[in-house]
């Protein structure tokens, strides 16, 4: 119920007729909040939020002021202890008049959210039914655009949420879903947390989904999420999921702190995934066929976010200079987890390959400290990930482990500080940890002589390689035999792709046939990748890879084929219609533009039907990636219309940064090609300006 149906709007005027200025009283104390029930109503059509919020703190004295962050919101009521009470809104914070005594207090505010961020609305404007979502994206300080909350991760508190919603939808929010509900014809979900949590890590997701129920070795219930018809897709989009699960809590040692799990892939995600409190939502890329899962796939992904629910959501950094506790940590055992799936050798060449992303970093002079709150996300993962690497190295596995399990109960459901972490493990190790602070986290240089040193002994693979690759750099060949005798040092396939790269376009046709004969995916992707000449004798192994388990793969054979065949072109196309390649949209937006461009391949008139499909993948309803590749399609051959300019207009401002950035440039260039600011003006008339600055900005310099 809301709060309008039982307080008298005239006695809220009363109150605020002797409203005083709240920014010049002292904060004496900070309350200290033990629970929040919220309750929502999301009206997509709208963008906007109705809401209420019951929190309930405690102050040791009395306090001038209560202060909430709020973004563009709007009031209805704010009643302190059942009485109507004085608020300020200023700058995206809500300041309340404060209790004058000590005690438990009781907050309630209902409110209308208009949020301008971390709510996102998606598939609600277009023509394409079924694709109907709203997510949420707190990461940061950002749940107060959609909830009155304190915005800081050391204000802990139980959050409860209930969402009101049309039955239609399934709602996935943080908690155990304690009850459905029908309330005014809606459908009201009820979800109960019972440990406390950090703001950011509140979320929901509104969507048409079904899901498959799993359980933990420990019982905990795993609820794996997936669009209306896409089951097919689920079961290789979750590949170990339970393994991955039971794997982390055995290797942490501390029991997923949790009632429960679920994973929820969104459309047109920020990031490839989000660690909210038991309720990881990812980005939909990820749901992916038994061909997609050769290419990009969950797996490292879903460890990730769930190594986060004890480090992130169980022990929360204090601020950003500690974010090595959160992501350093992820990475670290998403790797682990990959081991124990894959093997040893598996992660070693992935850390073979940060180490020298990293590597390259310090010398173009821009390494970073892991202590520095500004480094960026490479850093904070994979120099991350390796410094954990190194120090279970030292210590030992048995150590480690324990210093981390103690680590975990120390500052279970609170915040910490690297020091924390540290002293944990000097603890347990009896050793000080002061040189590897300087040396790993301190310092903005990666030290890649102890990272290599430490592969070289784990694989035998490896070292051979970082010997060979200095070699191959300086164009040393061993003997008669050239780079041959360079791939026959070797036996792994990890080892034979790296050597491919190393190589590149100076590979021999006997070494490309040998590779190419090797059977062994990983390898037939870095020949297609590293080496960009096309030969005639190339060309039969090509036509063969138009049917490799990869969409990858088939997409640059088709590529080549038609390059360099036109005396041929037909064929490939009719291959990859036939082979259901075209299940990949991606791999279809290329089809599409072939076929097109290919006269002798179908009739005028069907070329025109392909053309205008490709078109269409430029509009809302699809997913950024898929927008994005149409669009840069069809400026390549000169074939956007006007839709596809107005669908590049509205993608300026779109809610992706990388989608955004590339849009703006990509408008920029049209725009270069074709001046005349009239044209544009009338084109950009149903872009508002207010909601599109950057568009006609642009406009005016014409």
């Amino acid at each position: 119920m809301l709060l309008e149906k039982f307080i008298s709007k005239h006695f809220l005027t009363l109150v605020f007729a002797g409203f005083w200025s709240l920014t010049s009283l002292a904060q004496n104390t900070l309350p200290d909040f033990q629970s929040a029930e919220i309750y929502i109503h999301p009206d997509p059509y709208t963008e906007t939020i109705t809401g209420e919020v019951r929190y309930r703190f405690k102050t040791t004295s009395g306090i001038d002021s209560v202060v909430l962050n709020a973004h563009n919101m709007k009031f209805e009521h704010v009643i302190l202890n059942g009485q109507p009470v004085a608020y300020q809104i200023h700058n995206g914070l809500l300041s309340i008049q404060g209790p004058k005594k000590k005690g438990t207090h009781k907050l309630h505010i209902s409110y209308k959210a208009f949020p301008k961020q971390t709510v996102y609305f998606v598939g609600w404007k277009d023509d394409i039914g079924g694709n109907e979502q709203i997510w949420t994206q707190g990461q940061g300080k950002n749940s107060s655009h959609w909830v009155p909350v304190v915005d800081d991760m050391q204000e802990k508190m139980v959050f409860d949420l209930s969402i009101r919603m049309d039955s239609t939808y399934e709602v996935i929010s943080n908690g155990v879903l304690r009850r459905k509900a029908i309330e005014d014809r809606l459908r009201l979900w009820e979800f109960d947390m019972e440990r406390p949590m950090s703001s950011y890590l509140l979320a929901f997701a509104i969507g048409e989904y079904r899901n498959l129920d799993r359980q933990a070795a420990s019982g905990v219930p795993l609820k794996l999420y997936y669009p209306q018809g896409q089951e097919h897709r689920a079961h290789w989009t979750y590949l170990y999921t339970e393994e991955i699960f039971d794997f982390l809590e055995s290797e942490i040692g501390i029991p997923y702190p949790w009632k429960d799990y679920k994973q929820v892939p969104v459309s047109d995600f920020l990031y490839a995934g989000m660690e909210n409190t038991g309720a990881t939502f990812f980005s939909d890329r990820y749901l992916v066929d038994s061909l997609g899962y050769n290419d990009e796939n969950y797996v490292n992904i879903n460890a990730h976010e769930l190594a986060h629910q004890w480090f992130g959501n169980l022990v929360t950094e204090k601020d950003a200079a500690h974010h090595w506790l959160h992501e350093g940590f992820a990475t670290f055992y998403a790797y682990r987890a990959e081991q124990a799936l894959f093997g040893p050798e598996y992660v070693h060449w992935k850390l073979y390959e940060t180490a020298r992303v990293l590597e390259e970093m310090d010398q173009n002079g821009s390494g970073e400290a892991l202590t520095d709150p500004g480094a960026g996300s490479l850093t904070f993962y994979e120099k991350g990930a390796w410094a954990l690497f190194i120090l279970r190295e030292e210590l030992g596995g048995e150590v480690f482990d324990r210093g981390v399990r103690l680590f975990l109960k120390n500052k279970a459901y609170s915040n910490a500080q690297i020091f924390d972490f540290l002293k944990a493990m000097e603890t347990e190790s009896g050793t000080s940890l002061s040189e590897y602070r300087r040396t790993w986290l301190e310092s903005e240089d990666f030290e890649i002589a102890a990272a290599l040193e430490y592969l070289s002994k784990k694989e035998p693979d490896i070292a051979t390689f970082i010997s060979a690759y200095e070699d191959i750099k300086k164009r040393i060949l061993p003997n008669e035999k050239g780079f041959n005798t360079y791939w026959e040092m070797g036996s792994s396939p990890e080892y034979k792709a790296h050597i491919i790269e190393a190589v590149g376009p100076l590979i021999s046709r006997e070494l490309w046939e040998e590779a190419a004969r090797s059977q062994v995916l990983i390898v037939h992707k870095a020949l297609l990748e590293h080496t960009s000449e096309t030969r005639d004798w190339m060309k039969p192994y090509l036509n063969d890879w138009l049917d490799a388990p990869s969409y990858v793969v088939r997409e640059n054979s088709l590529f080549r084929l038609w390059m360099n065949d036109p005396g041929n072109r037909s064929a490939p196309l009719d291959r990859i219609a036939a082979n259901g390649s075209l299940d990949n949209l991606r791999l279809k937006q290329l089809w599409w533009l072939l076929a097109m461009l290919t006269p002798e391949y179908k009739s005028q008139d069907q070329q025109r039907i392909y053309l205008e499909a490709l078109r269409k993948t430029t509009a809302p309803g699809n997913s950024w990636e898929i927008r994005q590749n149409g669009l840069a399609m069809l400026q390549q051959v000169g074939a956007l219309n006007l839709q596809n300019v107005e669908d590049l207009m509205q993608a300026t401002e779109h809610h992706s940064w990388q989608f955004r950035k590339f849009s703006r440039e990509m408008l920029e260039d049209v725009m270069a090609q074709t001046p005349g600011a009239a044209n544009w003006e009338e084109l950009a008339r149903q872009f508002p300006k207010e909601k599109y600055k950057y568009l006609h900005e642009l406009i005016a310099t014409l």
